[in-house]
């Protein structure tokens, strides 16, 4: 879910992969494209303004003539900037419509769409911490891929959930389509990160059909699928969550707001069909959050707005049905995930929590990312590779690594 770099163990299974799919070790082999579906805050973002009728500080801009860097830049991290930044980067919630749009006098647009340059680097300046999908990227081009062409991107707003993506989701299926028969009518490989596996689970659910998935559709490669959410939503929700990193420049309490307005936050709150629906969230003093009474916790975070959210994109997985396309699930675990959050009804919910620890990869729980082993033997009948070790999606290191596949 945390926006982070590929590590080179995991691009080498991926090519493992993608080479006994295609057998693209031998001269003129047709390739199966590919497609890169990102996580959240894995797509850049430019932003234009067109004349915001107010500001936070009077230092902010009202009105650009061009669009800018919105996501990934880090110099609008700086202090007093920031407060601009959180106010541009925020939607508005319609509780009529369900629908969210741009802050007023805000454009917000997505670059990049089949080019791969805006999910290779997130910020403009290739600064490091912006370094995302290159290394794969770069890890196909000696195969014969080209970038653009049999290799191609899919970015998408990620601070919205999946019932607002229908632009994108006609996009997505015309792009498949068009790498399908520019690349000698081969099948295509997804490979997606984080929030971007539950988001084309829906699209194989609920968009297209079963027909058009065994046509166009070779495998689907999860990297860190965030597939039932993930329990430090509980606590960006609640207190604002800043990666636990810059927290002078990035308090988590100025970046609330912010994340409180994005469905994508409620899409990925720990789902039904991972967690128990007593199992303890949150505690504050004597009183616990669970699924079960998820309207008291944004009531008592003084977000009511926050359960119209909930109610509208937490279930739109449903029951977590099958894709019924080849899977391949590679997750890392072994470090400590928060598994539950505690505040004092003093700190709460402005203060950050202390935090109870579980498995995972330090930001997605073990359950969600191996959520998909719930496919086993009821995926339509489509083969894949049996478990075979791998490593952590992650660069930092980490005591164990899985990767899963599912028939």
């Amino acid at each position: 879910m945390v926006l982070t770099s590929i590590s080179s163990h995991c691009t080498s299974l991926l090519l493992s992969i993608i080479i006994s799919a295609t057998n693209a070790a031998m001269v003129g082999t047709p390739l199966h494209p590919v497609v890169l579906v990102p996580g959240y805050g894995g797509s850049q973002l430019k932003a234009k303004l067109t004349g915001k009728p107010e500001t936070v500080h009077y230092w902010c801009a009202r009105q650009t003539d061009n669009f800018f860097d919105l996501w990934l830049n880090l110099e609008l991290f700086l202090p007093k900037v920031i407060d601009c930044w959180v106010d541009n980067m925020k939607l508005v919630y319609d509780r009529t419509t369900n629908r969210t749009s741009n802050m007023p006098g805000v454009l917000i647009n997505v670059p990049g769409f089949q080019n791969t340059n805006t999910v290779e680097w997130l910020d403009t300046s290739k600064a490091a911490e912006g370094r995302y999908f290159t290394d794969i990227v770069e890890a196909l081009l000696p195969l014969g891929y080209r970038r653009g062409k049999s290799v191609v991107g899919a970015p998408y707003d990620w601070r919205q959930a999946p019932n607002e993506f229908e632009d994108y989701y006609s996009n997505l299926t015309k792009m498949i389509e068009e790498s399908y028969r520019s690349c000698g009518h081969q099948k295509v490989i997804v490979i997606a990160h984080s929030m971007g596996n539950p988001l084309m689970l829906y699209f194989y659910n609920q968009i297209v059909t079963q027909e058009w998935k065994n046509k166009f559709i070779h495998s689907h490669i999860s990297i860190a699928g965030a597939w039932g959410g993930a329990l430090q939503i509980i606590r960006l929700l609640a207190s604002g969550y800043n990666m636990n990193h810059y927290r002078i420049l990035l308090p988590p309490s100025s970046l609330r707001e912010m994340q409180r307005s994005f469905t994508s936050s409620t899409f990925l709150f720990p789902s039904y069909n991972v967690w128990k629906e007593d199992e303890i969230l949150a505690t504050v003093d004597n009183k616990n959050y669970t699924l079960g009474n998820v309207k008291q916790f944004f009531e008592d975070i003084d977000y009511e707005v926050g359960w119209y959210q909930y109610r509208n994109t937490a279930h739109l997985l449903g029951d977590f049905q099958a894709p019924n396309v080849e899977v391949h699930c590679i997750y890392g675990y072994g470090i400590d995930t928060p598994e539950s959050f505690v505040w004092s009804k003093k700190w709460f919910p402005d203060y950050q929590p202390d935090t109870k620890y579980g498995d995972g990869d330090g930001t997605v729980n073990r359950r969600s990312l191996e959520a998909c082993k719930k496919w086993i033997g009821k995926n339509g009948g489509k083969k894949n590779l049996s478990e075979c070790p791998c490593s952590s999606p992650y660069p930092e290191p980490l005591n164990n690594e899985e990767s899963s596949s599912v028939e």
